[in-house]
Parts: structure tokens; C-alpha cells; sequence
């Protein structure tokens, strides 16, 4: 059976935790080795370091960013699964508005689901080097407008096959889910993001407080 056609099969009641060991399985593993490594990183990094600025600091206090970045990075276990739900309820909400829905909200989030752990495995990979200064801000915009049109057109199809509508329709539902993941994976990484289009370019370098 092709991948696609699997998500015509579609058992009720729909088994949320299957799909969230799926998720969990791929953005979990480099997420644990991102934190080991700022772990690391942090503690064999002496006080007063100068550290390379970020775009954001010209609208947010250095150290509060800085904070903010690492409190981003712990909370990605809590965010999954409200990822998961939010972009679920936010694609039922466009199939009931485009001509109603042939299955249940379970299954819209199922399928949903199953499209993320792709896209999120890849964020999971990127942010490795992001987090280490390693990725210029432009590399991570292209990188992420790339997993938008994939998320996208993936989806479309996931919920085209689900519902039993057509493709074109299932696109233009998967429209918004789309701007939500990418709204948020980008909110997330602008702590981290050495130049952002719309915010000065940042100038120099940032000196860790004692």
C-alpha cells in the first residue's frame, strides 16, 4: 500500500498516544543531544565570554534573550504534543468550514500528526548547529520555508486521503496549519537567529555577565 493511501484506513477511536510516541521518537533524540550539549557547553564556558550578537537583542535584553532562549529549548517536550493538538483543531476547523468533515476531529490530528514528525525531525537536526552559533539566519529562514512547502503539500494530501475530498481542497485546508508550524518553529528560534529581515543588523559582540 502507498504511503498516502494508509490514511484512508483510519480506526476510531483514534489512538493519540500511538501518534505521540511517533512524534516523540522523532524530535525527542536530537533534542537530548542539543541539551547535553549546551549542558556541556555551559559549564566549561568561563564568565565574561564574549558571545557573537544576536538580531534580537536590538528589541530584547541581551541576558533576558538569552534566558528565554534556553527556557525555549526545555520546554520542546511540553510543546509537542500542544503543537500536535493546536494544529489538529486548527485543520478540522478549516474541513468543517470548506465543506464539512467525513471523520472525526481524532482523525484530523491523527493525520496531521503523522505529516509533523517528518518536518520535525529535520527542525530537531537543525537546531543543533543553530543553538551553536554554526548556522547563519538566512540558512535557517531558507531551511524552514523549505519544510513549510513540504509540511504543506504533505498534509494536503494526508487530509485529502482522510476525509475522502479532493487534493486542491485538502491543500487550501493545510494552508493554515502551515503558517502555524512555521510561525512557531520561527518564534522559537529568534533568540537564536543572528540576523532576522525587519531588525537592524546586529553589530559586535555580547560579553556574558559575571
Amino acid at each position: 500500500m502507498r504511503p498516502a493511501e494508509s490514511f484512508r484506513v483510519c480506526p476510531e477511536p483514534i489512538a493519540h498516544g500511538r501518534v505521540m510516541r511517533f512524534l516523540a521518537t522523532l524530535r525527542l533524540p536530537p533534542w537530548i543531544v542539543l541539551v547535553v550539549v549546551l549542558g556541556v557547553r555551559a559549564m566549561t564556558t568561563p564568565e565574561d565570554t564574549v558571545v557573537p550578537m544576536r538580531a534580537i537583542y536590538a528589541v530584547v535584553e541581551p541576558s533576558l534573550a538569552r534566558v528565554l532562549s534556553m527556557w525555549i529549548v526545555l520546554m520542546i517536550p511540553v510543546g509537542l504534543p500542544l503543537l500536535y493538538f493546536v494544529a489538529g483543531l486548527v485543520a478540522h476547523v478549516g474541513v468543517a468550514l470548506t465543506g464539512g468533515a467525513s471523520r472525526s476531529i481524532g482523525a484530523t490530528m491523527r493525520a496531521g500528526g503523522y505529516v509533523l514528525g517528518l518536518v520535525l525531525l529535520v527542525v530537531g537536526l537543525v537546531d543543533i548547529p543553530l543553538y551553536l552559533g554554526m548556522m547563519p539566519g538566512v540558512v535557517y529562514l531558507g531551511v524552514l520555508a523549505v519544510l513549510g512547502i513540504v509540511h504543506w503539500q504533505l498534509l494536503g494530501l494526508a487530509l485529502a486521503r482522510t476525509h475522502q475530498m479532493s487534493v486542491i481542497r485538502g491543500e487550501l485546508v493545510a494552508l493554515l496549519p502551515t503558517l502555524v508550524f512555521v510561525a512557531i518553529t520561527l518564534a522559537r528560534a529568534l533568540p537564536e537567529l543572528a540576523e532576522v529581515p525587519g531588525l537592524p543588523a546586529p553589530g559586535g559582540d555580547y560579553t556574558l555577565p559575571p
